[in-house]
């Protein structure tokens, strides 16, 4: 009978660990901003983990991506941050920078920290 007790005050103790949630992703520190010569300059403070849609890109237009986060953050052609077939995605560590020439839409994933 001891050893049922004991066994049944472990998994009540236990339990409330199995239903806790995981802690949530934060943002990155930071900014990202995106110039260029032909292109309105866009900058995401301190930007939430996920998906981030960005304006459209003339035709061939020459881009820095600059990552002053401290998150890595991957350059997707098109919406929703999926690789495309013919133009790749691009990542760009935190605290560098990156040039490309970019045309059309392109989405932008941060990592959570």
């Amino acid at each position: 009978m001891r050893r049922v007790m004991t066994a049944a005050g472990a998994l009540l103790a236990a339990a409330p660990m199995a239903f806790a949630a995981p802690p949530p992703a934060s943002a990155a520190t930071g900014t990202v901003v995106i110039e260029g010569d032909r292109v309105p300059r866009t900058r995401l403070a301190d930007p939430a983990p996920g998906c981030h849609l960005l304006p459209s890109f003339p035709l061939l237009s020459r881009v820095s991506v600059i990552n002053s986060t401290d998150a890595d953050i991957t350059l997707y052609p098109g919406e929703g941050c999926r690789a495309g077939l013919l133009r790749p995605a691009t990542t760009v560590k935190a605290g560098t920078t990156r040039e490309r020439t970019l045309t059309g839409t392109y989405s932008l994933l941060v990592q959570a920290v």
